[in-house]
């Protein structure tokens, strides 16, 4: 039984996924195995697998397309470690981020190893530089929802990013979780579960150990869910999200992406539906206004000089 299973879900990124295992296999924690779920028929990508002799290597065919959920559940349900890791196809870990977040475990046996879930900072590259996220780990003071959506500053950014590669879980306690079948914010919706739902401890390593890449034209298995998705997946959330959490959902997290593309028939319902079951605060509100008036670029720009960033 190894440590860790390292589950990586992939289709039609034959390179990516080759940087992703070598980035597995080159771990200073040795005692792991790697699990690559192909979501469906993949000659190309089975083809690059076939190039790694690593016994601690597996590969799993699905017959169909069913998404990057699924296809996690799938690896994680094979798995044989005692924790399960999840990796995007197109991220990276750095050497030595498996035996940092398990050096985070405390050994005073304040808290139960098997209701406790890591993460990291992630490095996130964009084709405007890079930048760590999220700015500071989660404390436990606030609810998570509110920590990840809220806006608590009138110019910094940043809370809600909490990454999928960075996940790390007990493996009898994902088994009670899993992650959703919507193709769209199943890793937020997993982690706001463990820790609302099942009294998860969530303890996030100081540093980055895992490198994120956004920005880039290729295909994803879970880039393409529009707006009015996002809205129903947080009206499905229901009381797990507070109703600041999910005005600041809808006016920070969603209209990010809407305002940049500048949709602006999203402009009311978006502000709508944030009153109607949020609870908006000023600082929501600001950002919201800032997201469709300023163009992205010039913003990204604002941002990272008020945070110090490149």
């Amino acid at each position: 039984m190894p440590i860790v299973s390292a589950v990586i879900p992939t289709f039609g990124r034959p390179d990516l996924v080759k940087r992703a295992i070598e980035s597995v296999l080159s771990q200073s924690l040795r005692d792991l195995e790697v699990i690559v779920v192909v979501d469906g028929p993949d000659p190309a990508t089975e083809t690059a697998l076939d190039s790694f002799t690593d016994p601690r290597l597996r590969r799993i065919v699905q017959p169909d397309q069913r998404g990057p959920g699924v296809a996690r559940n799938t690896g994680a349900l094979a798995a044989t470690g005692q924790w399960v890791a999840f990796l995007d196809d197109d991220d990276e870990w750095l050497p030595t981020k498996l035996e940092k977040q398990l050096a985070m475990l405390p050994q005073d046996g304040s808290v139960d190893p098997e209701r406790t879930a890591l993460v990291t900072l992630s490095r996130v590259m964009t084709p405007q530089g890079p930048f760590i996220r999220p700015i500071q780990g989660y404390a436990g003071d606030i609810s998570l929802d509110e920590w990840m959506f809220d806006r608590r500053s009138w110019l910094k950014g940043g809370q809600s990013f909490l990454q999928t590669s960075s996940f790390m879980f007990p493996r009898p306690m994902f088994d009670r979780l899993q992650f959703a079948d919507s193709r769209l914010h199943e890793d937020w919706e997993l982690m706001i579960r463990a820790v609302k739902e099942q009294g998860c401890t969530l303890l996030t390593a100081p540093e980055p150990l895992v490198v994120h890449y956004v920005g880039e034209a290729r295909p994803s298995l879970s880039r393409d869910g529009a707006w009015e998705r996002s809205l129903a997946w947080a009206d499905r959330m229901g009381s797990l999200l507070t109703r600041r959490a999910y005005a600041g959902f809808c006016l920070s997290v969603v209209a990010q992406d809407v305002a940049a593309k500048r949709q602006w028939h999203a402009f009311l319902p978006l502000l709508r539906a944030a009153f109607k079951k949020g609870k908006p605060t000023a600082r929501q509100l600001f950002a919201f206004i800032l997201l469709w008036i300023l163009p992205d670029d010039l913003r990204r720009r604002i941002r990272a000089k008020v945070q110090g960033e490149r």
